[in-house]
């Protein structure tokens, strides 16, 4: 009040013609003049909040407080979460914590009396027209029912009137500051920029469009939160007196039409069957349904996780009694663990299924057998997960070879680091090299794989079996699986085989590499050899030859002994080793032929020359003397031959 008392003693003596300087009575009517205008500013605050009463606390420890709660002295932890609440606002976090009797205790005094204090009026308990439940409604008739309550509860309702519309519209966008309202998220506001093209975004002709839309939305998000705080406070009776709002305008009625449902009482029919035979809510079952995902779900028939850390690739025996020994030790955990753990749930919990066996022999037994009936299904349903599950994984074991191994023109190592499965050997069967195994064993192999885990699975019997009622006997005592003639079955093998057919063009092609040294394979180097030798030849000749098998033998030798390609190892050591030999056989043989010839040549030269040495030297000796001589005639035959070899190539030489 004093600040403006001094803007309006200021305005006024601005405005004013006279001083305060003039006489004592010209003073005087200025303070009055003053002192008036004081006394008048107040007095319109004052009927200004008595036309427009105050919603919102304007200074409170939180943020946004009703100026209803001023009246209750609360903390900002007792004012949280019941700002709005009629039913809470007697309530006081300290006070709850001796209420011991359940919330929906009997009703108190202060409940009834907010009852009493309504401003609308009680509703009579309408009086809907009567239907029958075994036939349900159209959807007109659901209209007309729907048409009805609206009708009734509008005849309860007084129509706003025109005074209440300007002070709900007034309130709803002056009543509340927007500092009270919480931010709308940023999330909001980029899911619906989600929705528009980019290019429109990004469009500078469509900025100022853009934040218009913008504004519009955040308006929009201010004025909707303010209506429902409003809505919110109106819905206490003080506040609806105090505001001088008697009745705001209702919203437009939500109808939902349900669609004929001429199946409902069978539906509830089948229902009770199902719980009474099937068992699908007695605490077994969820028990087991516990056990199973706890300890047993991620069980595999193959684990093949474990395959991937080990040493790969692996031989196809070695491959095929790995798969065998990881079904094995799955089928044992089950037969081993599983079961019995089941077996001693039932004996843990007999007060859950006693009392469905027969107290005596007059007793029929058909609700106990129903009752292990459905318990075999249950659990069969899980052996049945397991098996699909240990297919599945097999499948994508092998789908990290799903690209295939075609290597095109060029074959590079690198292009090969996933890990292989099989290691084929390359050998050799005149005329051509095969695979050994060969292609149609590889797929029977895998194709093996897929029934382990399958022939695995049967056997298990069933828990009533075991420690329960073990004298039972009969075929029907085991659980059922998965079958091989299921489509589901031929679904996952169809997938492997994809996947085997994608890997077969890598080692087909990989052929053609030996495909130059095919004569060493259908015996044209050796015919090649055979009519070398059978016509007359320098030693250059043999020279070259054999310098070349020699360099043949090299580059067989330095070819891949591993050959990487997708799904499958070749081991060409054999090959390349087979392929060496007989080249070396070749070598061996032409080598073998020059030795053969010049021993030829040397016996006819010492024959002719020295028939007494040479009789001597190519006769068997018969004893140690002969033996002595017979190396003396060998070296003087030698230094002879020597020397006159010395003599001709001096005489050469002076020629």
């Amino acid at each position: 009040q004093k600040s403006i008392a001094e803007n309006v003693t200021v305005a006024y003596l601005s405005s004013s013609k006279s001083s305060l300087f003039y006489s004592h009575h010209s003073q005087f009517r200025i303070i009055v003049n003053v002192f008036a205008a004081i006394l008048f500013l107040p007095f319109q605050l004052i009927q200004k909040s008595s036309y427009y009463p105050t919603l919102m606390q304007r200074a409170s420890w939180t943020l946004a407080a009703p100026f209803k709660e001023q009246r209750y002295f609360r903390s900002p932890s007792n004012s949280i979460a019941n700002n709005y609440t009629l039913t809470a606002r007697d309530l006081k976090m300290k006070d709850l914590q001796k209420i011991v009797s359940p919330i929906r205790a009997k009703k108190t005094p202060a409940s009834a009396k907010q009852k009493a204090e309504s401003p609308l009026k009680q509703i009579p308990k309408l009086e809907v027209p009567c239907y029958s439940d075994s036939e349900p409604l159209t959807p007109e008739e659901q209209f007309i029912v729907m048409h009805y309550h609206e009708e009734e509860i509008s005849k309860q309702e007084m129509l706003p009137t025109d005074n209440d519309l300007e002070r709900y519209c007034y309130y709803i966008h002056k009543g509340i500051r927007k500092d009270m309202l919480t931010p709308q998220k940023e999330e909001v506001m980029d899911s619906i920029l989600n929705h528009i093209p980019s290019h429109f975004l990004i469009n500078p002709n469509l900025e100022a469009l853009l934040n218009s839309l913008k504004e519009e939305i955040q308006n929009d998000y201010q004025i909707w939160l303010m209506k429902d705080i409003v809505d919110y406070i109106l819905m206490d009776p003080d506040e609806r007196k105090r505001l001088f709002i008697h009745s705001i305008p209702q919203p437009f009625p939500q109808r939902v039409i349900r669609a004929p449902v001429p199946w409902h009482k069978m539906y509830q029919e089948v229902r009770i069957w199902n719980e009474r035979h099937l068992f699908t809510v007695n605490p077994m079952m969820l028990a087991l349904q516990q056990l199973w995902f706890a300890e047993f779900c991620k069980l595999r028939f193959v684990r093949t996780n474990d395959i991937l850390a080990g040493e790969l690739p692996l031989l196809p025996n070695e491959f095929e009694e790995l798969i065998r020994k990881h079904c094995q030790e799955a089928h044992d955990i089950l037969q081993n663990r599983w079961i019995p753990t089941c077996a001693d749930l039932f004996i843990a919990q007999k007060e859950n299924w006693l009392h469905l066996a027969p107290q005596n022999d007059l007793d029929s037994s058909q609700q106990i057998e129903e009752y292990f009936a459905s318990i075999a299904i249950l659990m069969s349903l899980q052996l049945r997960e397991m098996v699909i599950n240990s297919l599945e994984d097999l499948v994508s074991f092998f789908k990290i070879h799903k690209d295939g191994n075609d290597f095109g023109e060029t074959y590079h190592e690198m292009q090969f680091f996933v890990p292989q499965i099989l290691v084929i050997k390359l050998d050799v069967k005149d005329p051509s090299i095969v695979f050994d195994p060969d292609m149609k064993a590889c797929w029977d192999l895998i194709y093996r794989c897929f029934l382990e885990i399958l022939n695995n699975a049967e056997g298990l019997p069933k828990v009533c079996t075991i420690k329960l009622f073990p004298e039972l006997k009969g075929d029907d005592l085991i659980l059922r699986t998965v079958q091989e003639d299921e489509a589901l079955v031929s679904e996952y093998v169809n997938k492997a085989a994809e996947i085997f057919d994608c890997n077969l063009v890598g080692p087909q092609k990989y052929l053609s590499v030996y495909r130059k040294y095919s004569d060493l394979l259908n015996n044209n180097a050796a015919k090649g050899v055979t009519e070398f030798l059978s016509q007359r030849h320098d030693l250059d000749d043999f020279v070259e030859k054999i310098d070349g098998l020699t360099k043949l033998k090299k580059e067989i030798a330095s070819m891949h002994v591993t050959v990487p390609l997708g799904m499958f190892c070749l081991d060409a050591s054999k090959l390349n080793e087979e392929l060496c030999n007989r080249t070396q056989q070749l070598k061996d043989r032409l080598i073998e032929f020059e030795v053969n010839e010049n021993r030829e040549v040397n016996q006819r030269y010492l024959w002719n020359r020295f028939p007494r040495e040479a009789h001597s030297v190519l006769s068997v000796s018969q004893g140690d003397l002969c033996l002595f001589q017979t190396q003396a005639i060998y070296t003087n035959v030698c230094f002879k031959s020597v020397l006159k070899f010395y003599c001709f190539n001096v005489v050469f030489s002076w020629c």
